[in-house]
């Protein structure tokens, strides 16, 4: 088995997938010896590329090997750690600030990937970087809620290559920066599967989607999130289509091996919903990377129910794998995204369209 490099770090594949199962494991022991082994110092680069370093930190932390690692890396890690917990920070206060804005205007919104995450998936918000945040609304009550943010200070960005008319077509979205210190960017969404490629091939049932959302509290304030299954559909989806398996890679994967050990998934519904709303390759896809890398346990049969013919996974191994994710590649800008995306359909002929 060759070596893989990524960002100048080179191990055995198995050793990588050893540390990160030890990081979602928490395996204190597996932790503890992987820093007593004096890693190179590049893995702090490594890990920042992969938006790990914060996660990772704190996992070290907790297992009592931060101690045990070179002083450098140690520094390193830390002043990343407590600048992500900074970030986090104002993006708490302004998810808080916005669910108010909301439910002032009568809309309570399903919150989704990283600021739902950050909060019911991962042991801190601070190790789940966001950029923004991500709300569905009711095509009703996405005119208050615009309203309501743009009387707050927020002002309406439009991108010259995806027009409103598009983003509402595709289950896109409306982008909105706040002017005010802390403030960042909120997206409104009108679904939570977007893009012309799910548009054109998936059959995705939003309303029962919508009716099995869960009610929650994120930031001391009422919102909904996805059912957990949903959730990890999403999660998988919006990885392996919308990003093509780049950025955020591994952390992509890190989402949904947390997002399931930290509920009860039910392992049958999520094969069952996959392969009905047309969008099983991707899912299948993205659930046995992250078992590879991460583990996921439960997870054996929905993805052996998955598993495309041998020619696909074929196909699919051309683009991306776990070493590929390793080590950073990174193909959306690139004419093989078109052919990998097309590998991606469920159904062959549905690659024409």
């Amino acid at each position: 088995m060759a070596a893989a490099t990524a960002r100048g770090v080179t191990w055995w594949p198995a050793d990588a997938a050893t540390f990160l199962r030890a990081l979602v494991a928490n395996d204190a022991a597996a932790l503890r010896g992987w820093a007593a082994a004096a890693p190179n110092p590049a893995w702090a680069e490594w890990l920042r590329s992969q938006g790990l370093t914060a996660y990772a930190f704190r996992q070290l932390r907790a297992a009592g090997a931060l101690v045990d690692l070179p002083p450098a890396l140690q520094a390193t890690l830390r002043s990343q750690y407590y600048a992500a917990a900074a970030d986090a920070e104002l993006h708490v206060r302004e998810l808080a600030a916005v669910l108010d804005i909301l439910a002032a205007a009568g809309a309570t919104p399903v919150v989704f990937k990283g600021a739902a995450l950050a909060f019911t998936a991962y042991p801190d918000p601070a190790c789940r970087p966001m950029g923004d945040l991500d709300l569905w609304l009711t095509h009703e009550a996405m005119p208050r809620a615009e309203a309501a943010l743009e009387a707050a200070g927020y002002r309406q960005h439009i991108k010259a290559d995806r027009p409103l008319a598009l983003q509402a077509q595709n289950e896109g979205e409306i982008q909105l920066i706040g002017r005010q210190p802390g403030n960042g960017l909120v997206e409104l969404h009108w679904g939570v599967f977007a893009g012309e490629w799910l548009r054109r091939v998936a059959a995705i049932d939003s309303a029962d989607l919508r009716c099995r959302a869960i009610p929650v509290t994120l930031a001391g304030r009422p919102a909904w999130t996805l059912a957990p299954e949903d959730a990890l559909i999403q999660l998988a989806v919006h990885l392996a289509v919308n990003h093509q398996m780049a950025y955020p890679g591994l952390r992509g994967l890190l989402d949904v091996a947390l997002l399931a050990a930290s509920t009860a998934v039910d392992w049958p519904a999520v094969a069952e919903r996959a392969r009905t709303w047309r969008v099983a390759m991707p899912v299948w896809l993205v659930l046995s990377l992250t078992a590879e890398l991460f583990g996921l346990p439960g997870a054996e049969d929905a993805i052996a129910r998955l598993r495309p013919a041998a020619g696909r996974r074929w196909a699919l191994a051309r683009f991306t794998g776990a070493a590929a994710l390793l080590d950073g590649r990174d193909i959306t800008r690139s004419p093989l995204r078109v052919i990998y995306q097309l590998v991606l359909v469920d159904r062959p002929g549905d690659a024409a369209r």
